[in-house]
């Protein structure tokens, strides 16, 4: 089931499993300021970075990723985005930096294979940073029941009829970080590897309106962006509250710095790879600017340790 907001900004459009075609802004269902599936309201200033994608069929949730470019959910494309609304808890106000989308770009074959597109806007957004995108090496970390946080303008039931221009934020946790179960309607295309699962019954949840919008994860080097929203689980008895399938961001990079021409914000951790190579040494570079008596004196600490992630390497 993909997941956006459709039809005068405030409809729900899309059915999990399959689109249901837009609904017309007459059977609208009223805003309302209940939480989120599972979640809670966002203050003012808290992920200026998830942003509100306008178009003219209907509305989605993307994440700024480099100054002027915009991740979201390769079936948002059929919106046809018009702008942007970023830094802002609810789109419908009139504030927040509003930008124009001169070009969208989406995933090839989006529908069997990554559910994703990039947005490049007219010009940067103003005061606010782009998030740093999940890497291979962050993936090292994500496992069965690692925390994640879920953000987006998107519906609050689990029926999918409450629609909300308001931000929302929900923890939650991952179930399958390679989405390799036969039966939650992972892509065979990119199975194993190319999405993951979260939430589930009893947690928190995306929904309509969400697509495209970010699963943020904390990590040491701060919270970056692992996976944009796509639909819902197979198989459940509601249209949202069973689990979310996203697309994981680590498949995305080259993809994305080679179709916009960006060079985009990413998580750092392979600086920390490279740290702490696999005979215990330590690796130099410009990012850590350690000098000479920094490195003899790690070295003489760590001589004859090695530093594994799970068993896996980078």
């Amino acid at each position: 089931m993909l997941r956006y907001l459709a039809a005068a900004l405030l409809v729900s459009s899309v059915a999990h499993g399959e689109s249901r075609g837009l609904r017309p802004a007459s059977e609208a269902p009223p805003p309302s300021n209940t939480p989120i599936v599972g979640g809670e309201t966002v203050p003012l200033g808290m992920w200026p970075d998830t942003v509100a994608v306008v178009g003219a069929k209907g509305a989605c949730t993307g994440t700024l990723i480099a100054p002027d470019v915009v991740l979201t959910a390769g079936h948002c494309s059929e919106i046809e985005p018009q702008q942007v609304i970023a830094n802002t808890t609810d789109y419908a106000t009139g504030g927040g930096a509003r930008i124009k989308v001169i070009r969208t770009v989406p995933y090839p074959s989006y529908r069997t294979s990554y559910d994703a597109a990039v947005l490049v806007l007219a010009s940067e957004i103003p005061g606010v940073a782009p998030r740093a995108i999940g890497t291979s090496c962050t993936f090292h970390d994500v496992a069965k029941s690692t925390a994640v946080r879920l953000v987006g303008f998107g519906a609050t039931d689990v029926q999918g009829t409450t629609a909300s221009s308001q931000l929302h934020q929900a923890m939650t946790s991952v179930t399958d970080p390679d989405c390799s179960s036969d039966s939650s309607g992972c892509k065979a295309a990119i199975a194993p590897g190319g999405e993951f699962i979260a939430g589930g019954t009893g947690t928190a949840d995306s929904c309509f309106g969400d697509s495209g919008g970010p699963v943020y994860l904390d990590t040491p080097r701060g919270t970056v962006v692992i996976g944009a929203v796509s639909r819902g689980v197979s198989g459940s008895s509601t249209p949202c509250g069973g689990g979310g399938i996203y697309v994981r961001t680590d498949k995305l990079v080259d993809w994305i710095e080679e179709t916009t021409g960006r060079t985009i914000a990413k998580d750092s951790c392979d600086q920390d790879d490279d740290m702490a190579s696999d005979d215990g040494s330590v690796g130099c570079s410009a990012s850590h600017g350690a000098g000479l008596p920094l490195v003899l004196a790690l070295l003489a600490l760590r001589k004859g340790k090695r530093k594994t992630r799970d068993g896996s390497s980078s």
